[in-house]
């Protein structure tokens, strides 16, 4: 077939789920002799059992979230199958393409899971007896994650190649676009197996953006069910500038706050759900990652008529223009309290102190506000702006190299369904 680029498609399973089965979520698993033996599709000349995949869901449900309800149980039975299909897939290309997947490679990423999640290898072991989950399906998983990774380096990397002029290209519309709009998205998507199968992944995905809504984890979600390499990252594309979305989704992330969701929406091959994590603008600073000094004055209201009190305060506080100067315009003011509030970053603050401050000059004061039975003037004794990061080449490269490789790796998914004999039983 062809030989590619190393994909990051590695599943982790994260400490959600020693949480959610340490707090009595069931696998619902309790599974009789027959159940276990039961074959429920024979892919090629491997079959996948009714345990195997009641074990995979147990995970799931635990990873992602939401509620551990018989109903969402059997809902993901279906998207489960269609996981486990794959994964036997992606196996046996990698024996057809005589790449081995040894235990200790598995085993080794094993370890790496239990390290992200500060445990050593033995108490990963005993959270997951204790839940009742499986380490062999763990394993599995991994080991077809592994396998997917290796065929993909071998088989399209070599194929695939970015030019200098195509990253120069891209860094001179970057810089021709500096100042404007750039949205941190996350993907989850849903590949149309067969043009038949259209309204069933559109169901499956409605049913994922539901569990989400209900509480489940987004970048959980991605990580079980996305198609993409972005899947490893939690769903996470990275910066885009509006352009570089595709075109139905441009209107709708103008109009989304930070944190919400949208989709599924038709695409190329399938179905994708969106998320947007964050806005900021091109190589501009974060302005949430200016780091502050605060000073403050409290004046107890005592009854007083707020706005009047409020204009007094501005009046005399509006003068300061050092901050060795605030004690003596506390004492002027009333004050009950006045001192340091320490450095904190813009993006920390609450909002209503936020957009009080961050256009406050240093050395300056900002409006009065009401907090309680006081008012509170802030003053800025210290601004440390961030620094403007510039993609370099190298990190330019990489992001359009996965961005092919994606569709790509998806290309081969389909051709691999293809070209394999399902047999549902």
């Amino acid at each position: 077939m062809i030989k590619t680029a190393k994909l990051s498609s590695r599943k982790s399973i994260s400490m959600l789920v020693i949480a959610a089965f340490s707090c009595g979520v069931a696998t619902q698993t309790a599974l009789a002799v027959d159940d276990i033996q039961r074959i429920i599709v024979v892919v090629n000349d491997s079959v996948v059992s009714d345990y195997d995949i009641n074990e995979r869901v147990g995970l799931i449900m635990a990873t992602t979230g939401g509620a551990a309800t018989e109903e969402r149980f059997a809902q993901l039975r279906g998207n489960v199958l269609e996981m486990l299909v794959d994964e036997h897939l992606q196996l046996q290309e990698a024996v057809e393409q005589e790449i081995p997947i040894s235990m200790d490679q598995v085993e080794q990423r094993y370890a790496a899971l239990a390290a992200n999640n500060n445990v050593s290898v033995e108490q990963f072991d005993a959270s997951l007896e204790q839940m009742g989950a499986s380490k062999v399906s763990i394993l599995s998983q991994m080991r077809a994650s592994l396998a997917w990774e290796e065929v993909v380096d071998a088989q399209l990397r070599p194929f695939l190649a970015v030019s200098e002029s195509e990253v120069n290209s891209y860094k001179a519309r970057m810089v021709a676009n500096k100042g404007e709009p750039e949205y941190r998205m996350a993907e989850i998507f849903l590949t149309v197996k067969s043009t038949d199968r259209d309204a069933e992944t559109r169901e499956t995905a409605n049913r994922l953006v539901e569990q989400m809504r209900a509480g489940a984890d987004f970048s959980e979600v991605a990580r079980q069910f996305s198609e993409t390499p972005t899947s490893a990252a939690g769903g996470d594309m990275g910066w885009m500038l509006l352009e570089q979305l595709s075109p139905n989704l441009r209107d709708e992330v103008l109009r989304m706050p930070e944190g919400s969701m949208i989709g599924p929406i038709k695409s190329s091959g399938g179905y994708s759900i969106y998320m947007l994590i964050d806005k900021r603008r091109v190589m501009m600073s974060d302005l949430d990652e200016t780091k502050l000094d605060l000073q403050q004055i409290v004046v107890p209201i005592n009854g007083r008529d707020i706005r009047q009190l409020a204009e007094s305060i501005h009046l005399d506080t509006g003068r300061i223009s050092r901050c060795k100067d605030i004690p003596s315009f506390a004492s002027m003011v009333g004050a009950r309290d006045f001192g340091s509030l320490g450095e904190m970053k813009l993006g920390d603050l609450p909002q209503q102190l936020k957009m009080l401050v961050e256009n406050v000059e240093i050395g300056h004061a900002s409006l009065p506000v009401q907090m309680g039975a006081d008012m509170r003037v802030i003053i800025i004794c210290g601004r440390i702006d961030p620094e403007i990061h510039e993609p370099s080449f190298e990190e330019i490269e990489d992001f359009l190299t996965n961005q092919r490789l994606a569709m790509m790796a998806r290309r081969y998914m389909r051709d691999l369904r293809r070209d394999a004999i399902i047999d549902y039983r």
